[in-house]
C-alpha cells in the first residue's frame, strides 16, 4: 500500500482571524485600509452582521459613494466550506478571486488566489511531486534500463556518479536512477516512449510539455518560490503561472500516478481509472 499523502483544506489555506470593515467606511477610507494591511478582500458588517465583501479591485483612494454601493454581497456562490479540499480549492478560485468560511453569525476566515502561496500548499504538492518521483524511478528501472544513453547531459551523469559514490562511500548506496534529479527524470520519461506512454501521453510532445511544467512546479516548490505568480487569472495576456495553470500541472500529476499504476507501477488498487493525456494534457 502507498504512503498516505498530505492534505489540505479550503480552512487550513484561508486566513484567519478575519477582520472587518463597518458598512459605513468611506470607499477611499476602505482602499487604503486593504492597502495597509496587505488585504485583497475584506467582509463587510452592518450592525454587527455580514453583509458582504469588498475587494480591492472594487475600491479606490479617490472612490466616492458609499462602500455598500462597491461591495459584493456575501451569498453562498462566495462561500466555502472549510472542508473542501485543495483541488476543489484550486477550481473554486480559478472561478473567483475569493471566498469566505462562516461561523456563526460571522465570517470565520478569508481564502484568496495568494493564499495558494502558503505553506499548506506548498507542502501538498511537495508531497505528490515526491510520490509521483519515486514512481517515475521505478519505471524508468523497469522500461529504460540504458537510460544513460539517453539525452541526459553529461553533467548531469557526472552529478549522478558523484552522489552516488559519496552514498556508496557511506554504506547507503541505491541504484544510480535514486540519484538523478526530476528534471532527469523528465528527460529520460520523454525519451523513452515505454515510458511516456505508459504515463498516460499519446504523444512525445505532450510528455515534454507536460512534465516541464511539474519540474518548473517542483523547482519553485523546493525553492519556496511563489506557486501563483498572477492571481489575475482572468487575464490571457498576464504572464506568470496562475490558478488555472497550477490546476493544469496537479491535474497531470494525478493522471500520471493514475496511469503509473494501471500500468502496474503503483500497487494501490484504490482510485478510480485514469484517462490518457491528450496534447494540451487534459483528459480525453
Amino acid at each position: 500500500m502507498p504512503r498516505d499523502l498530505y492534505d489540505c483544506t479550503a480552512g487550513e489555506l484561508a486566513t484567519s482571524p478575519v477582520e472587518h470593515l463597518p458598512a459605513d467606511t468611506a470607499p477611499s477610507d476602505a482602499a487604503t485600509w486593504l492597502a495597509e494591511n496587505g488585504y485583497d478582500a475584506a467582509p463587510v458588517y452592518r450592525d454587527g452582521d455580514p453583509v458582504g465583501f469588498v475587494h480591492e479591485d472594487d475600491v479606490t483612494a479617490d472612490a466616492t459613494g458609499t462602500l455598500e454601493d462597491a461591495l459584493t454581497p456575501l451569498t453562498i456562490t462566495h462561500m466555502i466550506s472549510g472542508d473542501a479540499a485543495f483541488p476543489a480549492v484550486l477550481d473554486a478560485l480559478t472561478e473567483h478571486t475569493a471566498y469566505f468560511l462562516g461561523g456563526h453569525n460571522h465570517v470565520s476566515g478569508v481564502l484568496t488566489r495568494a493564499d495558494l502561496n502558503t505553506a499548506p500548499a506548498r507542502i501538498y504538492l511537495f508531497d505528490r511531486i515526491t510520490y509521483l518521483e519515486e514512481h517515475l524511478r521505478e519505471l524508468v528501472l523497469a522500461e529504460a534500463p540504458n537510460w544513460k544513453r539517453t539525452s541526459v547531459t553529461v553533467g548531469e551523469l557526472d552529478a549522478i556518479e558523484e552522489r552516488h559514490e559519496e552514498a556508496r562511500a557511506a554504506n547507503v548506496a541505491l541504484s544510480e536512477i535514486h540519484y538523478a534529479q526530476f528534471s532527469t527524470l523528465a528527460t529520460i520519461v520523454t525519451d523513452v516512449e515505454a515510458c511516456w506512454r505508459a504515463c498516460g501521453f499519446s504523444k512525445k510532445g505532450t510528455a515534454d510539455s507536460r512534465l516541464h511544467a511539474v519540474t518548473e512546479l517542483r523547482n519553485d516548490v523546493a525553492h519556496a518560490t511563489l506557486l501563483v505568480e498572477n492571481t489575475d487569472s482572468d487575464d490571457f495576456l498576464n504572464s506568470g503561472r496562475t490558478t488555472e495553470n497550477l490546476r493544469e500541472v496537479l491535474d497531470t500529476i494525478t493522471r500520471i500516478l493514475a496511469s503509473l499504476r494501471d500500468a502496474g507501477y503503483d500497487p494501490d488498487p484504490s482510485g478510480s481509472p485514469s484517462r490518457p493525456l491528450d496534447e494540451s494534457g487534459a483528459g480525453t
